[in-house]
């Protein structure tokens, strides 16, 4: 949760500077997040391959995956922050108002200087979290929040002496705590005796083969393909609220924050699944594998119906928590409702991710996916924003029902490659 904590954290402070900021911030984080989900999903690959070599027992394997996850991790760094500051040029296309888009090209540019770092901390969290080493990352996460709120107290509203920047302090804020996680993790993994084993490639590029690379790219990409396509229909469906005003706009950012915080809980159960299971594969037991995934759904339903409860509590209060525009709060407050009801699905659809990719499984989620998405539910919201009485809230609800569509395939998916007497091999169930 501490990347969307974030951003939470950002959207809290920049709301304060009034909702066309607010509103512009919505966007960035949108687009900005397309490219963070693509890295943070290629980077999955290095605990499910981490956890299958120890599965196996095998130090060498493990001691490969974090020499190739590493190049993956960098390489791919900086291919975000370029592919970002070019499309920068071509914001206009979006079509929101001069002054939203002034306030987005001013935070992306900043931020685009954060997917560095981002990737150097997920190359080794990854890796020792394939090895059910999960507390190192968890406490630098926690204190990253601290700190990315200090600064942007100082550089948001110009405090003890700095500048009041803006938007552009909200994300430099964000760049310099992210470099923090980043150093932080690094240190954490090259300092720790248990970990020297695996050190036996260092970094050097000469190490590096052409067969593990490809296999942690392929698994890499389907991960990080999955997230990208629903992803970027949220930041689709953000560009055609934009159409509505900044006040829709400014409503869809505060509640999409806010369910995206359970959102990030289903996702973490997902990448312990994917872990459990990528262990159980190593170990040549399918059986297990399919008890991990009834285990991880009793959990995420019980999860994620709290948080619906919460939200259907507080459906005023948390909201408020950002800006208090009336307009901008009723509407946040029936979008929170709305949240509420597809909470179970939301949830059940991160964790099919996580399952399939534990199971190696990459061609059939990622076209699944991309139906649910960008087939029905993106098509079907700007449907009901432009052409139906619905407006704001039926992209929501289209939205919603993209998610009960991916969450039924993902899930058969997984049930039907662990299903009993199938006659293969772990290793032979993946597609």
């Amino acid at each position: 949760m501490s990347h969307m904590a974030q951003s939470v954290v950002d959207s809290i402070m920049v709301g304060r500077l009034g909702a066309v900021p607010l509103a512009g911030v919505s966007v960035a984080v949108g687009i900005f997040n397309v490219l963070l989900v693509f890295g943070i999903g290629l980077s999955l690959a290095v605990s499910t391959l981490s956890a299958h070599a120890r599965g196996r027992g095998d130090t060498e394997a493990g001691a490969g995956v974090l020499l190739h996850g590493w190049w993956v991790c960098i390489l791919s760094g900086f291919l975000m922050q370029l592919l970002l500051l070019g499309f920068l040029p071509w914001l206009s296309v979006l079509n929101q108002s001069p002054e939203v888009e002034a306030q987005m090209r001013i935070y992306l540019y900043s931020l685009s200087y954060s997917f560095l770092p981002i990737m150097v901390f997920q190359a080794f969290r990854q890796f020792i979290e394939g090895l059910e080493w999960m507390k190192p990352a968890l406490w630098i996460a926690i204190l990253s929040i601290p700190l990315n709120a200090g600064l942007n107290s100082l550089l948001i509203f110009g405090r003890w002496g700095f500048p009041a920047m803006g938007v552009e302090g909200a994300a430099w804020a964000t760049v310099i705590a992210r470099w923090v996680m980043a150093l932080a993790m690094m240190a954490y993994v090259l300092v720790h005796k248990d970990l020297r084993p695996y050190w036996t490639h260092r970094f050097g590029l000469r190490h590096v083969r052409i067969q593990p690379l490809l296999r942690m790219l392929i698994l890499g990409l389907s991960s990080a393909f999955q997230y990208i396509f629903e992803t970027s229909a949220f930041a689709g469906a953000a560009v055609v609220i934009g159409w509505l005003g900044a006040q829709a706009l400014a409503a869809h950012q505060v509640a999409i924050n806010i369910a995206s915080m359970s959102f990030m809980v289903a996702v973490g159960l997902s990448a312990s699944a994917s872990i459990r299971i990528g262990y159980a594969r190593g170990l040549g037991d399918l059986s297990l594998a399919r008890r991990i995934g009834w285990v991880a759904m009793a959990m995420t339903i019980v999860l994620m119906s709290l948080c619906a409860l919460a939200f259907v509590i507080w459906n005023r209060e948390l909201p408020a928590f950002y800006l208090s525009d009336p307009v901008v709060l009723r509407s946040a407050s029936i979008l929170l409702l709305i949240a509420a009801a597809f909470q179970l699905v939301d949830g059940l659809q991160a964790l099919g991710v996580g399952l399939l990719r534990g199971m190696e499984d990459k061609r059939v989620p990622t076209l699944l996916v991309l139906i649910a998405y960008w087939v029905v539910a993106l098509p079907l919201g700007t449907y009901l924003v432009l052409r139906s009485s619905y407006g704001l809230y039926g992209m929501w609800l289209a939205l919603a029902g993209g998610l009960l569509l991916s969450a039924i395939f993902l899930l058969l998916r997984f049930f039907h490659l662990t299903r009993p007497h199938s006659g293969q091999s772990a290793g032979q169930q993946a597609g």
